[in-house]
């Protein structure tokens, strides 16, 4: 039985430049910004366009924000049942 192989996408320093050109195509500008708190400096990606604006500390996460937005809708935050679907799924005892 020849398979096609599966293609494997990993996150590392090689998808960055690809999800920032991606983010850019789906018709968002781009910005970056510093957040300077007792604890740390932190540095935020900043996804916007006339209706959303998205906060990450990378192009990859901001990205994701984007998709699970795109595909989840107004509703994108979990329900109670998915949260517990979820945990039941991926606790630790159960991996």
């Amino acid at each position: 039985m020849n398979q096609k192989p599966v293609e494997s996408i990993a996150a590392a320093g090689n998808t960055e430049i690809p999800c920032y050109l991606a983010i850019r195509s789906l018709g968002f500008e781009i910005s970056r910004v510093e957040e300077e708190n007792i604890l740390s400096d932190m540095e935020f990606w900043v996804a916007e366009n006339s209706e959303f604006r998205f906060l990450a500390p990378s192009h990859l996460e901001l990205l994701g924000l984007i998709s699970m937005r795109q595909l989840r809708g107004q509703n994108w935050k979990a329900e109670d049942r998915e949260i517990d679907d979820y945990f039941e799924k991926y606790d630790s005892g159960s991996l």
